[in-house]
């Protein structure tokens, strides 16, 4: 930490640094040192937290007024942009600019670096003329968080994936963009300048008159001229003139490529899109309208944007075939590897044994040591068998019952003496027989029923309830509570304290009377609730012990446990997405949404408020609408269309890509859970087939020595076998010698006697 390392030739070494700087120039290294020194790079993570906390404290006003504070934030982007150039400095100075491998400039975010400082720069010059306000370039140091990224290893895999990702969704992408264009041509074929007649008042020419809460285009003022399913005007009070500027102030329309396209893309993401199939219908007709709307929405929505799931999911199924291939083979390797060191130990004791065994000269001690050796082999064995299975919840307390034996529990207890023997003993046989009868289905299913009665008791409580549900229910309370701990004491006995509290149900069960028995005292002597008697209902989670005979709901749950790191990388990443983009609105619309009716619920004045609208367009919920009024908030029609790009980029990413990222690793689970199952069912029949092979040898054995087998029921193996094989031979020749059915002795429809030809 010292000094700088001395390393032979460093990824970021090239020729020269700058034309100047060589490899081991001391200035050189040393700026190496620095950048690769851990914390230089943490240093610079809280400095772009800190510069987001400053972006987000921002409060934007109309008409470009700000507050006190924001006007002291102001005069920290100076030290931010100061701090971002000194590290582009240092980079620069250690890599090399970019003429060579490795140097600043070669690497994605560098040149985002990059970028933002330059962009940065030309901010603290406001205005170049009247047209150019350069301070709009301040909006680009939002991408600022996207260098978290590089700092946070999990998250680069997720990134990873969906880089890997981008180049059939760019495929995806371009058909989608064929196909819009497509539409938009045959629209403006269709609408153009359809959608600008309206009504006017007869009084004022210039007076809009509305057809409900809004205007609706028209198709004509006389009845007998109009088209079939158009909207006709009002003849005595209106009349239908071409000069409205259209639905949502012009922006949906067919009237060029760019309108149409926007158009074509709302209809597709299927928000607003019925709303601009009515109003070409009032312009134009109801006949032929749903011939370009129909196939509109099911080639557009319902296929080409669904690929990108597709893509996704294939992408999610790739990387992790590649993952799993590794660990298998991995866990094969050391199963194999095992299994040779194993035979090899087996082969050298068997040996051993043969020879040692066979001299008379053979110690005790010596014996002993072949003893102990069979015993290793027997853990051997056992380690061998244990590899790769998992225990589930409802077998931790049987393996634990086997680890200590019946006289687990007793082993604490000091051994009884004299006339306390017989008591001892009866003692231990009610135990045990409390064991067994905990462990019988009724036990089980009579407890899930306990708690179902309970949620239904905690579940019934209302509003303006009668005074006598009030008292049954308090009085209930008391004998669930009694219930359940009578069993949690019961099965505490029945196991031992020890071998209860190995089952995580057990546990949970325990902590929840725990808190149950606080509240019941809490409400007594305090009065009011914890609302810890809702906990109760919880314990109908116990119902998932059912998962021990229902495997593929126990894969699928295991599945998506596994997934979770990847689950939670995502929403980070989602959460770094809506970050970016609430500043950048507020960049681009804080403090704009001034519109004739006051300002909307959506808007980018705040932090919290920008943070929800954007959650709310990556939900799909009317982002059309907060869209409309971000382009009139930007001069219109005439003016604001580019602003435009932020709305469709944001629901491009974040609903078709991102969002679909979590239903592909959905379905990833989905289809790792069936792998799971189908290995399990498999392994299942090959351990059926083995015991038959064991078992068949057993007794081919037995009958070459000429010992006479008998199963359990008292009937010998071999002529057991032989009438199975005659029952097997009847049954074939009943269905081969099958033949017409005979008629059966009733009448048909009450008419056909049996005998009727």
């Amino acid at each position: 930490m010292g000094g700088p390392k001395k390393e032979e030739n460093p990824p970021g070494g090239g020729p020269t640094s700058l034309f100047i700087l060589t490899e081991d120039n001391p200035i050189r290294k040393y700026t190496r040192f620095i950048i690769e020194w851990p914390p230089f790079e943490y240093a610079v993570l809280l400095t772009i937290i800190a510069n987001c906390v400053v972006l987000a404290l921002e409060e934007h006003l109309p008409g470009g007024d700000k507050t006190v504070l924001a006007q002291k934030l102001e005069k920290t982007e100076a030290y931010f942009l100061c701090i971002f150039c000194v590290e582009a400095s240092l980079k620069i100075l250690a890599l090399g600019l970019v003429l060579h491998k490795h140097s600043y400039l070669r690497n994605i975010w560098n040149i985002m670096d990059f970028f933002v400082v330059v962009t940065g720069f030309m901010t603290q010059y406001p205005q170049i003329g009247p047209e150019v306000d350069l301070r709009t370039l301040r909006a680009i140091r939002v991408l600022r968080p996207l260098k978290l990224v590089s700092g946070i290893p999990s998250l680069q895999v997720v990134l990873k994936s969906i880089i890997k990702a981008m180049a059939p969704l760019l495929q995806i992408g371009l058909l989608v963009l064929f196909a819009i264009v497509i539409f938009a041509i045959i629209g403006l074929e269709f609408y153009s300048g359809a959608l600008h007649k309206t009504c006017y008042s007869l009084e004022d020419p210039n007076k809009l008159v509305k057809e409900g809460e809004s205007e609706t285009p028209c198709n004509t003022d006389n009845s007998t001229e109009k088209a079939a399913g158009s909207f006709v005007c009002n003849n005595t009070t209106s009349m239908c003139l071409e000069k409205w500027d259209g639905p949502n102030s012009g922006i949906t329309s067919f009237d060029n490529i760019g309108f149409a396209m926007l158009t074509v893309f709302q209809c597709i993401t299927m928000e607003g899109w019925t709303s601009i199939l009515y109003w070409t219908n009032d312009a134009l007709g109801s006949a032929f309208n749903w011939i370009y709307f129909v196939p509109l929405i099911v080639i557009g929505s319902f296929f080409m944007l669904n690929l990108v799931l597709g893509v996704l999911s294939g992408e999610f199924a790739k990387e992790r075939e590649k993952v799993e291939n590794r660990q298998e083979f991995l866990k094969l390797r050391r199963q194999q590897q095992l299994e040779r060191e194993l035979n090899g130990y087996v082969e050298w004791i068997c040996k051993a044994e043969e020879v040692i065994l066979a001299e008379e000269r053979t110690t005790e001690e010596e014996k002993m040591h072949i003893m102990e050796a069979r015993r290793r082999n027997a853990a051997k064995r056992k380690k061998l068998k244990s590899l790769g299975k998992s225990k589930s919840t409802d077998t931790e307390e049987e393996e634990a019952e086997e680890d200590y034996g019946d006289d687990g529990y007793l082993k604490t207890r000091s051994k009884p003496q004299g006339s306390c023997t017989g008591f001892w003993r009866a003692e231990k046989r009610f135990r045990f027989w409390i064991r067994h009868t905990v462990k019988t289905q009724w036990f089980y299913w009579f407890v899930i029923v306990l708690v179902f009665l309970n949620t239904v008791c905690v579940a019934v409580e209302h509003y303006g309830q009668p005074s006598f549900l009030t008292e049954f229910l308090y009085y209930a309370e008391f004998i669930f509570l009694g219930l359940f701990m009578s069993e949690m004491f019961i099965k505490m006995y029945a196991l031992g304290p020890r071998i209860y509290f190995e089952s995580s149900f057990n546990r949970f069960d325990c902590v929840v009377i725990s808190g149950s028995i606080f509240e019941v005292i809490w409400s007594e002597v305090k009065g009011g609730s914890f609302g810890l008697s809702v906990l109760r209902a919880l314990r109908l989670l116990r119902i998932f012990k059912v998962t021990k005979y229902w495997s593929s709901l126990r894969n699928l749950v295991i599945s998506l446990l596994n997934s979770m790191r990847s689950i939670i990388s995502l929403l980070f990443l989602l959460f770094l997405f809506i970050l970016i983009f609430a500043l950048l609105g507020m960049q681009l619309f804080g403090g704009q949404f001034n519109l004739p009716g006051g300002t909307p619920e959506t808007n980018f004045n705040t932090f919290p408020i920008a943070l929800l609208t954007v959650f709310q367009i990556l939900t799909g919920e009317d982002w059309n609408e907060v869209m409309y009024q971000g382009i009139i908030s930007q001069g219109g029609a005439q003016k604001g269309m580019i602003y435009s790009i932020y709305f469709i980029v944001l629901v491009l990413f974040g609903n078709y890509t991102l969002l679909n990222v979590f239903l592909a690793i959905a379905v990833d689970n989905l289809a790792n859970a069936q792998e799971l199952t189908a290995a399990e069912e498999e392994q299942v029949e090959e351990d059926k087939e083995k015991q038959l092979q064991e078992l068949e040898k057993e007794m081919e054995a037995l009958q070459a020595d000429g010992v006479h087998v008998e199963n359990g029921d008292g009937a010998v193996a071999p002529s057991k076998a032989k009438g199975k094989k005659k029952e097997e031979e009847k049954k074939e020749e009943e269905e081969v010698t099958e033949g017409p059915k005979p008629m059966l002795p009733y009448s048909s429809m009450f008419i056909l006697s049996p005998t009727n030809p």
